[in-house]
């Protein structure tokens, strides 16, 4: 390969973007630094600006020079960013194993949290991701999109608008499409559900594609037409406060949302008792105080065996079914 094949000034965007990274560098978190590296990794004009920020910091001389261009003239600004970059080159001394390094596709940044905790990861492009108790993501972003596939558990993402880069939540096979808003995305059991806080967003799946508009929900079941209905006035802040609104959900769906929140899981006598409606405001982070409630209000008890509680009929003998039961 020749010395020039993959040279290129950083454009003004890299420069930008290279210098908020290097200013916030020292109190970056753990998911930041791996979306730095990844930002990195994509292409080697955002090493080169990266690099160039880095040393622009340690020299008075070129931050004075960067000064004086965030104050030029609009016109100017392009022409006098190409200058200024291929000077801080120069002085900077580049090595040129940095601006030689082939492309490289963006790495793909893993962010989970544990049964019974959530977490928020606000990203480079200023959009945040609220994690719910046991959940997994994986994000990847491009200079084409931003993408995360929701492996498990349930996430509300407050999208930055960026028109050039849509984000795309995939999840099974369904996947949500927003340029900004806010909207979470569920897989809760065999359904996959959407329900949008604000703005719009795309659901597509097996090429049929719904929108869902701010104040809605979708729910998405194998073999089942999608419904569609009006999310409760205080839906999102339920959602944040770990509170679980059930209007004549199915039993099923319940439990797999209390699972996330109790290492002592729980399991059904019998799968057909999934079925059952549960109708009621519960808090999910009170997993024993919450299965009782449930428990009553189906006349079913709860029997503890270990890291599980079967729950069953109270008619029902004590022993344990046959088959093994469903979560």
């Amino acid at each position: 390969m020749r010395a020039n094949d993959n040279w290129r000034l950083p454009s003004d965007e890299d420069l930008e973007v290279a210098a908020d990274w290097a200013d916030r560098l020292p109190e970056l978190t753990q998911t930041e630094r791996a979306e730095l590296e990844a930002w990195l990794a994509s292409a080697p004009s955002r090493a080169a600006a990266f690099a160039l920020m880095r040393d622009t910091q340690r020299d008075t001389a070129l931050l004075d020079a960067a000064e004086r261009l965030r104050a030029a003239p609009a016109k100017t600004r392009h022409l006098r960013m190409g200058l200024i970059a291929a000077g801080v080159a120069m002085v900077a001394g580049l090595s040129v194993t940095v601006l030689m390094r082939p492309y490289l596709s963006e790495k793909t940044i893993d962010l989970a949290t544990p049964v019974g905790a959530r977490a928020e990861h606000r990203m480079s492009d200023k959009s945040v991701i609220t994690l719910a108790a046991d959940t997994g993501v994986s994000v990847r972003y491009s200079r084409a999109a931003r993408d995360v596939a929701l492996n498990k558990g349930d996430a509300v993402f407050d999208v930055a608008k960026d028109a050039k880069r849509p984000f795309r939540v995939q999840a099974g096979n369904t996947q949500v499409t927003a340029v900004g808003t806010t909207f979470e995305v569920e897989l809760v059991s065999d359904a996959v559900q959407v329900r949008v806080f604000d703005g719009v967003v795309r659901v597509n799946r097996d090429g049929a594609e719904r929108r869902v508009c701010k104040g809605e929900w979708l729910m998405l079941v194998a073999d089942r037409a999608p419904v569609q209905g009006r999310l409760g006035a205080d839906s999102y802040q339920a959602w944040r406060s770990d509170w679980l609104d059930a209007d004549a959900l199915p039993l099923k769906y319940v439990i797999a949302r209390l699972n996330r929140y109790t290492a002592q899981s729980v399991a059904l006598h019998d799968p057909v008792l999934g079925e059952l409606k549960v109708s009621g405001r519960f808090k999910l982070d009170r997993p024993a105080e919450s299965l009782a409630m449930i428990a009553a209000a189906l006349d079913m008890r709860a029997d503890p065996d270990g890291r599980k509680v079967y729950l069953s009929p109270r008619q029902a003998p004590t022993h344990r079914a046959a088959r093994p039961p469903t979560t």
